[in-house]
C-alpha cells in the first residue's frame, strides 16, 4: 500500500487538534474510548485522505476498490473534457462519467484502468457509506477537500472539523442533506464529510452565507448517505447519461393547515384525497409544506416508480403507494436539429434542414437532409406534428426517430436529449 506523502504527513501532526475535540464531546467516564480516539486519529486522517480525490475546481471521494468517484454535479460541469481525479501527493488518473444527476446534484465518475493501476492493489482507499441511523446531530465530523483551491499548490488537502448541526432536513433542491458546521469553502464541493469512524456521512455541496458572498458562516450542506445509496445504483448504470426524481405527482396539490400540518388540497388521478393530511412521506416525517414537496421529490424516478407516505384521513392512519410524478431537469430540452416542410413527390414532408455539430442529434447518426416519418411512434410531416410530438419530452428522455436518409437508407435512432440553458 503506498505511502502518504510528506506533505500530508506533515498535516497529520495536526490531528492531535480533532482528537481532543473528539475527546471534549465523548461522555465523562469514557477514558478508554477517548484515549483510543488519540491514538487512531492519525491512522483516521490517513485513511480519509487516501480516500479523498481531487476533482476538477472541486473534491471528490473514492467509494470502491475499482475506481467509483462521486463529485458533485455543479463541480463535473465545470470540468470541460478533461475528466481527470488526482490523488493526494499528485498522481493523476483519466476517468469517465457513468452518470449524472443535475437536481440532486450528484455525479458518479470511474477512474479508467488503463492508468496503470491493479484492482488488486488500488491506490486509494475508498469511502463506507453511513447508515441512516448515523445521522445524529452533535455527532463530530470530519471534512476533506479543497478550500479556494489551496490544494492544487501542494497536491494536499485540507481537513476541517466540527460537528453534525441536523439529522436529515430538505433545504431547497437539496431534498435530502444534512447540516454541518466544519468549515467548507469554494473546492470543498463534491468532497466527503465523515464521521469519526470513517464512514461517509456524506458530499459537501452547498453553503449558506447572509452576505452571498462564497465564504463559509459555519453552515454548510451535504447529500446524505441514504440519498447516495439509494442513486448509486441507477448512476452506475446510466452509461454516461442523467438519472431523475420523482416528484409530487401531477394533479396534486398540497396547502399548509393552521394547525401546522400539510394537507392535501387537491388529488386528481391519485390515491391520495381532498383534506388527507401527511404524516410521514418516503419514511421521513413531514414538517412543512416546503418539506413535504421536496420529499416526494427525494428518491430516483423510473417508470412505475412510486413513493410511500402515511397519512391521517378520517382519523385513521394509511399507507399509501404514491404513483409519483417526475422532477423537470433545469435548462430546456435540447435534441441539436432544425426542419423543414417540403413537397417530396407531391407529398408534403418534414427534412432536416440542419445539425448542429456533437448535438444529439448528430451523436445519434442523424443528418442534414434525413426526412423524419416518427417521433416516439407518431407519425410526422409537418413542423405542427413535430411540436406536438415532442412536447411531453423533457431532457434526459430518449426519443426514438424514425427517418428516410437522402440515399434511402431507413434509419431507427434513439436520441437522448439533452439539457442546454
Amino acid at each position: 500500500m503506498p505511502t502518504i506523502p510528506h506533505q500530508v504527513a506533515g498535516r497529520l501532526l495536526r490531528s492531535t487538534l480533532l482528537a481532543t475535540m473528539l475527546s471534549l464531546l465523548l461522555p465523562a467516564g469514557e477514558s478508554t474510548i477517548r484515549s483510543q480516539a488519540e491514538t487512531q486519529t492519525p491512522t483516521l486522517v490517513e485513511r480519509l485522505v487516501r480516500a479523498y480525490a481531487f476533482v476538477g475546481g472541486g473534491s471528490g471521494v473514492f467509494l470502491s476498490r475499482d475506481g467509483l468517484v462521486l463529485t458533485n454535479h455543479h463541480v463535473f460541469i465545470n470540468m470541460g473534457d478533461d475528466l481527470e481525479v488526482r490523488l493526494a501527493g499528485g498522481r493523476t488518473f483519466t476517468a469517465e462519467m457513468l452518470g449524472t444527476d443535475p437536481v440532486g446534484d450528484l455525479t458518479l465518475l470511474r477512474v479508467k484502468p488503463a492508468d496503470g493501476w491493479s484492482p488488486g492493489d488500488p491506490p486509494w482507499n475508498w469511502a463506507e457509506l453511513a447508515p441512516a441511523d448515523a445521522l445524529v446531530p452533535a455527532t463530530p465530523v470530519i471534512a476533506v477537500g479543497n478550500p479556494f483551491g489551496l490544494g492544487n499548490l501542494d497536491d494536499v488537502p485540507t481537513i476541517s472539523h466540527g460537528v453534525l448541526s441536523t439529522g436529515r432536513i430538505v433545504r431547497g433542491d437539496y431534498t435530502d442533506a444534512v447540516q454541518g458546521d466544519a468549515p467548507v469553502n469554494p473546492g470543498n464541493s463534491g468532497g466527503p464529510l465523515f464521521d469519526r469512524r470513517g464512514r461517509l456521512i456524506g458530499i459537501n455541496g452547498q453553503i449558506r452565507s447572509r452576505t452571498g458572498f462564497r465564504i463559509n458562516s459555519g453552515i454548510g450542506l451535504a447529500i446524505t448517505a441514504p440519498q447516495i445509496a439509494a442513486f448509486l445504483p441507477h448512476l452506475r448504470e446510466a452509461r454516461g447519461s442523467t438519472v431523475r426524481h420523482t416528484a409530487l405527482p401531477k394533479g396534486v396539490e398540497l396547502a399548509a393547515t393552521g394547525e401546522g400540518e400539510v394537507k392535501v388540497a387537491k388529488a386528481e388521478g391519485s390515491l391520495l384525497k381532498p383534506d388527507d393530511i401527511l404524516l410521514r412521506i418516503a419514511q421521513r416525517r413531514v414538517t412543512s409544506l416546503p418539506t413535504a414537496i421536496g420529499l416526494f421529490a427525494s428518491l430516483p424516478w423510473e417508470p412505475g416508480a412510486i413513493v410511500p407516505a402515511l397519512v391521517r384521513r378520517d382519523g385513521s392512519e394509511l399507507t399509501l403507494a404514491i404513483g409519483a410524478g417526475r422532477t423537470p431537469l433545469p435548462g430546456r430540452a435540447y435534441h441539436g436539429w432544425s426542419a423543414d416542410e417540403r413537397l417530396l413527390g407531391g407529398n408534403q414532408a418534414l427534412v432536416l434542414d440542419h445539425i448542429d455539430d456533437d448535438s444529439p442529434a448528430a451523436r445519434a447518426g442523424l443528418a442534414t437532409g434525413d426526412r423524419l416519418l416518427s417521433l416516439n411512434g407518431t407519425a410526422v410531416a409537418s413542423k405542427v406534428d413535430m411540436l406536438r410530438a415532442l412536447l411531453p419530452v423533457e431532457s434526459g428522455d430518449t426519443v426514438t426517430v424514425e427517418a428516410v436518409g437522402r440515399d434511402g437508407t431507413r434509419k431507427n435512432v434513439k436520441v437522448r436529449i439533452a439539457s442546454k440553458e
